[in-house]
């Protein structure tokens, strides 16, 4: 079970991570530990492409795909230290019957996510929650779209997003990676029995 660092002060975060390979949506939720209420949340979807260093020499040996995976692990590395997070979820995989070639590419990703959670402290777990139960931590029916996870995600009273893109201009990645945090941390709430009123 997880159990909040002795030392933590009165405000933590939790990072969600929507995974793939060209782009990545993260999240983060500020959370008061006197209050266990989020107090801000917000989304940013990072994009591979943006992120390499013009013609790298892991792309020249490895390919594109391979560079990109490793700018996108070490943006989140870049994140882990700048918000120092009490927990890290992301979205598991799933193979897809009409694009299951794609589930190759997100262990790829997972792996990258791996080390970069290993790098900013080996002790910290990184859990992953499938899309089913992500939606309907939310408040959206298991086979949900996209839009439909967005909307659910605009009826929140208590997500308290503050990001600079507004909520509804978020793209999918980074709904889905909000959805992931907030989903990771009610479940977490329910687990220790802890009733938050909003």
């Amino acid at each position: 079970m997880l159990r909040l660092p002795a030392d933590a002060g009165s405000i933590i975060s939790v990072v969600g991570i929507d995974p793939g390979t060209t782009t990545l949506g993260t999240s983060v939720l500020w959370i008061d530990l006197n209050t266990m209420r989020i107090v801000s949340s917000y989304a940013k979807t990072f994009r591979g492409d943006r992120l390499q260093d013009g013609e790298s020499w892991l792309g020249y040996l490895y390919g594109d795909r391979f560079s990109r995976i490793a700018a996108l692990s070490g943006a989140l590395l870049d994140l882990f230290q700048r918000v120092r997070p009490f927990m890290i979820v992301s979205e598991a995989p799933f193979i897809s019957m009409r694009q299951p070639q794609a589930y190759g590419a997100l262990t790829e990703v997972m792996c990258a996510i791996t080390e970069a959670v290993l790098a900013y402290d080996p002790w910290k777990p990184l859990y992953r929650v499938d899309p089913p139960t992500v939606k309907k931590k939310v408040g959206a029916p298991g086979n949900a779209d996209k839009n439909m996870v967005k909307q659910a995600l605009l009826r929140l009273p208590d997500l308290n997003y503050q990001g600079e893109t507004p909520l509804a201009m978020l793209d999918e990645h980074s709904v889905d990676a909000l959805a992931v945090a907030y989903g990771k941390w009610r479940a977490y709430l329910e687990e220790m029995n802890y009733v938050v009123t909003v």
